[in-house]
C-alpha cells in the first residue's frame, strides 16, 4: 500500500533533476526568448534619448543669526550702542526667523511660478546656434522618450503651434495655463532635482547646509546652461524674500531723508537771510522772529541727522540679510551620458528574457502533463 502511494506521489510531482533535464531539452525556447529579450533590449537602448546630468553644490549660510552675530550687531558692539534699541527696532529676530531656510529650496523651485520663469529665459540652441527661449526648446527640440511617444504625437495632433509657450502671469489673478503649457511646466520639473544635505557640524558649525541642484537634458551643453539658470534664479529668489522687507523700509526712509534734507537747506537758508536782513537792529520782534527760525532749524536738523543715522543703518541690515552662497561644485558639461543605462537595461532583459523562456517551457510541460493525466 506504501509502494503505491509513493509511485503516486513522483509521477504527480516533478523531480528537480528532472524538471533541470526537460528545460535543458527545451533549451531552444529559453535561447529564443533571451535573444528577443537582448533584441528588445537594443531597441530600447537605441530609441531612448540620451541624457547628460549637470549637478551643482551650493553651501548656504544660516539666516539664523541674531543681532550678536550680524553685521549690524557688530558695528553696533563696536560703538558701544545698540543700534537697534537706537532706532527702535528689533533686529534680533528680522534675519532669521521670517527668512527662506534651505529645506523650503525644492519646494520654491518645484512651483509653477518659477518654472515658467525658467521657461521664459533664453538659450542658444548648440545646433543651429539661433536664440530659443527653455519652452521652445522642450517643445521643438527635445525628443520624447518611448512611453511618450504616443503622448507626445497626440499632442503635436491636438495643439499643433497655436498655444503660446509661455503664459504671462498677470499680478492678482489667477494662473491660467493651457495643457500644452501645463505640459511643459511638468515636463521641466521632472528634469530638476533639488536635495539638501545637513552640514553635520565641521567648518560650517553645523548651520549652514548643502544645496545639490540637479538638472538631465538631451544636451550635456544645455544641461549645464539650465542648470545655471535655475541656480541663478534661485539665489534671485530667495536674496528678494529674504532683503524684500528691508529694502522697502530703506526706499521710505530714503525719500524720508530727501525730504529732511531739503527741509533743513530751506531752514538753514531762511536764518542766514533773515540775520543778512536785519543786521544791527534791535527789536523784540526780531529777536522773537529769529528764535522761531532757530527752532525751525534746530527741528530740521535734528530730523535730517536722525535719519541719516537710520538710512546708513537700513543700508547695513539689508547688507545684513543678504544670504552668502557658496559653490562647492561648478556646473561643468557632462562628459558622459546619464540615461539610459544601457549594461544595467541588458542585464536586466536578459534575466527577464531567461525567466519569461524557463516559464514557457514550464507552463508547456504542466499543460502536457494535464493532458496525460486525462
Amino acid at each position: 500500500m506504501n509502494n503505491k502511494t509513493n509511485s503516486e506521489n513522483i509521477e504527480e510531482g516533478m523531480d528537480l533533476t528532472e524538471l533541470f533535464v526537460k528545460i535543458k531539452a527545451k533549451s531552444k525556447t529559453v535561447y529564443i526568448s533571451i535573444l528577443a529579450a537582448f533584441v528588445l533590449a537594443i531597441v530600447i537602448v537605441v530609441l531612448t534619448p540620451k541624457q547628460y546630468k549637470t549637478e551643482i553644490s551650493l553651501l548656504a549660510e544660516s539666516n539664523s543669526k541674531g543681532s550678536a552675530s550680524g553685521l549690524l550687531g557688530q558695528l553696533g558692539g563696536l560703538s558701544g550702542a545698540n543700534l537697534g534699541s537706537l532706532m527702535g527696532l528689533d533686529f534680533n529676530g528680522g534675519s532669521g526667523s521670517d527668512a527662506l531656510t534651505p529645506d523650503l529650496y525644492p519646494n520654491i523651485v518645484k512651483s509653477t511660478t518659477f518654472l515658467m520663469e525658467i521657461l521664459s529665459k533664453t538659450i542658444e540652441e548648440p545646433e543651429s546656434k539661433s536664440k530659443i527661449t527653455v519652452a521652445h526648446y522642450l517643445s521643438d527640440y527635445s525628443k520624447p522618450s518611448i512611453s511618450g511617444i504616443a503622448a507626445y504625437l497626440i499632442d503635436k495632433l491636438k495643439n499643433g503651434n497655436d498655444d503660446e509657450l509661455i503664459s504671462k502671469n498677470i499680478p492678482g489673478q489667477p494662473l491660467k495655463l493651457s495643457r500644452k503649457q501645463a505640459n511643459l511646466v511638468e515636463a521641466l520639473s521632472d528634469l530638476i532635482e533639488v536635495d539638501v544635505i545637513k552640514s553635520g557640524g565641521g567648518l560650517t558649525g553645523g548651520e549652514s547646509k548643502i544645496i545639490n541642484v540637479s538638472i538631465e537634458m538631451q544636451d550635456p551643453l544645455l544641461s549645464a546652461v539650465l542648470a545655471e539658470l535655475v541656480v541663478t534664479n534661485l539665489k534671485h529668489y530667495i536674496i528678494n524674500y529674504n532683503t524684500g522687507k528691508a529694502k522697502q523700509d530703506l526706499e521710505f526712509i530714503d525719500a524720508r531723508y530727501l525730504e529732511a534734507r531739503e527741509r533743513y537747506y530751506k531752514t538753514q537758508k531762511a536764518l542766514a537771510d533773515y540775520d543778512d536782513s536785519n543786521i544791527n537792529v534791535i527789536l523784540a520782534s526780531v529777536r522773537t522772529n529769529r528764535q522761531r527760525l532757530e527752532t525751525e532749524n534746530s527741528l530740521a536738523s535734528s530730523l535730517y541727522n536722525s535719519l541719516a543715522q537710520k538710512l546708513e543703518q537700513s543700508k547695513i541690515i539689508v547688507q545684513d540679510r543678504t544670504p552668502v552662497f557658496t559653490v562647492i561644485e561648478p556646473a561643468k558639461i557632462p562628459l558622459k551620458k546619464s540615461k539610459p543605462k544601457t549594461s544595467l537595461i541588458l542585464i536586466s532583459m536578459l534575466f527577464v528574457g531567461g525567466f519569461v523562456g524557463v516559464t514557457i517551457v514550464l507552463t508547456k510541460e504542466f499543460v502536457q502533463s494535464f493532458r496525460n493525466r486525462e
